[in-house]
């Protein structure tokens, strides 16, 4: 059994608690089957980029590669590093090290400033405008 609530009123919190509070679990603290023991985890509510904006990045990374003849994931990590820069850390040694966001790891509002950004540099390049297919 899988269930997943976000939690942005009391009647969606309530309803989650009345759930919670019929499952049959032990009073007793000693080991139990898996099937009995259930995690229960709360975390801040991250609202992820949807795929349709992830197919209309890479599509506009296409047509911008298409143009300039660099390849779709050149294209990509030069419009994230135009967008949003490198991020520092630390390799093992301890020395600085950058990296490139992953685009998996934005938000809907994040991608859509990529998106937005994609788009104009496509046209200052004179890319054509993509053919968006939603899978």
């Amino acid at each position: 059994m899988k269930r997943r609530w976000i939690l942005r009123s009391t009647r969606i919190r309530d309803l989650a608690v009345s759930i919670l509070s019929e499952l049959p679990l032990s009073d007793d603290d000693r080991e139990q089957g898996d099937d009995t023991i259930l995690e229960l985890v709360l975390r801040p509510f991250k609202d992820n980029r949807s795929l349709e904006q992830n197919d209309m990045f890479h599509a506009w990374c296409g047509t911008i590669a298409d143009k300039t003849g660099h390849s779709k994931a050149e294209i990509k990590d030069i419009l994230v590093e135009t967008v949003f820069g490198t991020e520092e850390y630390l390799n093992l040694q301890g020395k600085k090290r950058s990296r490139l966001r992953q685009t998996s790891s934005l938000n809907k509002s994040e991608m859509s400033e990529l998106i937005e950004r994609s788009v104009q540099i496509g046209i200052e390049l004179g890319a054509d405008v993509p053919e968006v297919k939603y899978e």
